[in-house]
């Protein structure tokens, strides 16, 4: 069977149809399935179980993978990874656990270089709900009004893991959360694409620079309620043997956090680095 690509949301998501997940592409198969990447922002791939072995294989045809920057989740035999789970050591519903990644977020977008992407494959899902949003920055900034877009221009907002206050997030030690502030530009270029994309989120942006927060924190959401919007939106319903990867560099994402079974929710995650990115492309 050929591959094929299926969309599967009008602003963004679609389905990669015929690529064994389990083994290495060929170089002409893979140029298709990155552009289907760039094209689309995020990439589903169904009804294929893999180990961790494997999926530290196929998220590295992606990219170079990055270790996250929490380590109690880390998987026990590779660095690349980690367990995200709503469960605890006792096997209970872990109510933080629940909670985390439920406010609209860019993954890395704390570090000099951000990633490239984001992997999840199943491990175990709930019966009913633990649904994932995403949402196209690219659309959010091409259909932004100009008078907001005009006051965001040449302007670069200041991140750090947890943001401002690290509600429905895992709290870091001390002295990560003191950690410096990283500067990123508010309409930030695709390091591929070349096209701009809003690059502020509600879970890890500070503040922007040259501003005092009480000028930047209503001008910040106002760019959140925009971006919000459904139309820039499409909704991923998970299934048993999914791997899906999503494009950080203009891509928002949260949990739905909806789990009314309280059944178990686990994943195995990459982090995929860019390779295409400088930190003078970053800033």
């Amino acid at each position: 069977m050929a591959m094929e690509v299926r969309k599967l949301g009008e602003p963004l998501l679609a389905e990669v149809v015929g690529l064994d997940v389990t083994k290495l592409a060929d170089p002409e198969v893979w140029a298709d399935v990155n552009q289907a990447f760039l094209d689309n922002n995020v990439l589903v791939f169904r009804g294929q179980m893999m180990t961790a072995a494997e999926m530290v294989q196929f998220a590295g045809q992606f990219g170079p993978l990055e270790p996250h920057i929490t380590k109690k989740y880390n998987h026990p035999d590779f660095e690349e990874l980690i367990v995200m789970s709503n469960v605890d050591a006792e096997g209970k519903i872990d109510a933080l656990g629940a909670k985390r990644g439920t406010r609209w977020h860019t993954d890395m977008c704390y570090r000099e270089v951000p990633s490239k992407g984001t992997m999840l494959h199943t491990l175990e899902i709930p019966d009913e709900g633990g649904d994932t949003l995403f949402a196209n920055m690219y659309l959010a900034l091409e259909a932004m009004p100009a008078a907001l877009k005009s006051r965001i221009e040449g302007r670069h907002a200041t991140f750090r893991y947890g943001g401002r206050k690290a509600v429905g997030q895992v709290r870091l030690e001390a002295e990560d959360q003191d950690a410096d502030l990283i500067a990123h530009p508010i309409m930030r270029p695709h390091p591929e694409t070349g096209r701009l994309s809003v690059y502020v989120n509600p879970a890890h942006t500070v503040g922007i620079v040259g501003m005092d927060d009480d000028e930047a924190l209503p001008l910040l959401e106002e760019i959140y309620d925009w971006c919000s919007r459904p139309e820039f939106q499409a909704r991923h319903q998970w299934q048993l043997g999914d791997t899906v990867i999503w494009d950080n560099r203009c891509t928002w994402h949260k949990g739905t956090g909806e789990n009314p079974l309280r059944q178990a929710r686990r994943f195995l995650r990459a982090t995929v680095g860019d390779a295409t990115a400088t930190a003078s492309i970053a800033a």
